[in-house]
């Protein structure tokens, strides 16, 4: 008993010792969790940040865009004007080189006409006239090479600046493709951050799942450590209740033992004072009578070894009973031959009345577990 009770504490302690381990280890799955979960939230805000500030930046370059694409329709706008402007400039040089031309050969028409003329026609308000048309003629003249001297200006400036709105032009759309490139690169880390939230999202779902599920076997966890503390607090009071049995066992085989031990004195003394009293008799019956040799008279546990052998029964009596623990006390012992494990049979006049094993064997006497009683077993009834 004392075994079983020592393997069931050593078990206990055992499974104590694997629910702590248990709960520890929870406790550091858990501790573990909620740091990952703050370092995600972190995570989650840096990210957020991040887009808010991609998505301002993608605001600011769509604005951008729309400027540029607006000052680009505006370039487009003034250079058609300018074109305009350039084609009636070459269509009214082109008029004024026609209309030079035309002068130039009318003063040859007018100067050969006064030569054919020249003879018949002396006149000097002729000549006159003449050199009128002549003054005229070259103020013109100096007037239409003035004129084109400006629109060449003009035009060489026109060209300048269409060169220059052609690089201003090609500078946009060449900002404008970095731009859409920026674009896109910002959309694709817009939709990988997107992909990454998603993913976040997911671990923490699943991170808060298994917290869960731990949770729940650590709350099962300590709900078995409890139940098991109870056992083992009922099988501690088991078990000092077992010893404290004990105690008072073997108090009371002690007390037993020294009441049988007295006892046995007690009947030594009587067996003495019988076999003195028989042979005082003995002894006056022979004074009366024919003289027979002595009979002695030996009492039935000191029976010689001899009779055993040839196969006479045990014979003795009941000493004492305890009916609180079940046994009884008889006054045969290890010199009459009886062993741990002997079945016996209690008599009263000739009459079975129980049946007894013996479980302890001293000297003279025996303890016997009473295994079946018809009747009360009394002190002084026949063992055999």
């Amino acid at each position: 008993m004392e075994q079983k009770a020592k393997f069931i504490i050593v078990g206990l302690i055992g499974v104590t010792v694997v629910c702590a381990f248990l709960v520890i280890q929870s406790l550091g799955i858990k501790q573990q969790l909620m740091r990952e979960k703050d370092e995600l939230k972190s995570e989650n805000i840096s990210l957020t940040a991040k887009i808010d500030k991609l998505t301002g930046s993608l605001r600011s370059y769509e604005s951008k865009i729309s400027s540029l694409s607006s000052d680009l329709e505006k370039a487009y706008q003034e250079k058609a004007e300018l074109d305009k402007k350039y084609e009636i400039a070459n269509k009214a040089r082109e008029e004024l080189v026609e209309k030079l031309k035309a002068r130039a050969q009318q003063p040859q028409v007018v100067i050969r006409e006064p030569q054919q003329s020249l003879a018949p026609q002396a006149n000097d308000a002729y000549w006159a006239g003449i050199l009128k048309a002549k003054t005229d003629l070259e103020l013109q003249l100096g007037n239409v090479r003035s004129e084109l001297r400006n629109l060449q200006i003009d035009n060489e400036q026109l060209q300048r600046e269409k060169g220059n709105f052609e690089l201003e032009l090609n500078a946009l759309a060449r900002e404008r493709d970095d731009l859409s490139r920026q674009l896109d690169y910002n959309k694709k880390l817009l939709d990988s951050l997107a992909q990454e939230l998603v993913r976040e999202k997911n671990d923490k779902t699943q991170i808060q799942d298994s917290y869960k599920i731990i949770r729940n076997e650590n709350a099962v966890l300590s709900r078995q450590l409890a139940s098991l503390n109870t056992r083992k607090t009922d099988l501690e009071r088991k078990l000092q209740e077992m010893d404290s049995e004990k105690s008072t066992l073997a108090r009371r085989v002690s007390e037993m033992e020294a009441m049988l031990s007295d006892r046995l004195t007690q009947i030594n003394t009587l067996k003495d004072g019988i076999g003195s009293v028989r042979a005082s008799a003995a002894r006056e019956e022979s004074r009366d009578s024919v003289e027979l040799p002595a009979i002695v008279v030996k009492p039935k546990d000191s029976a010689a070894p001899g009779q055993e052998e040839t196969g006479s029964t045990l014979m003795g009596r009941v000493m004492a009973v305890n009916k609180e623990n079940n046994f009884v006390i008889i006054d045969l012992g290890e010199e009459a031959g009886v062993k741990v494990g002997d079945a016996l049979r209690i008599y009263r006049k000739d009459k079975p009345i129980a049946n007894v094993e013996v479980i302890q064997v001293r000297r003279n006497i025996s303890a016997c577990d009473i295994k079946k009683q018809g009747v009360v077993i009394k002190i002084g009834d026949t063992v055999r």
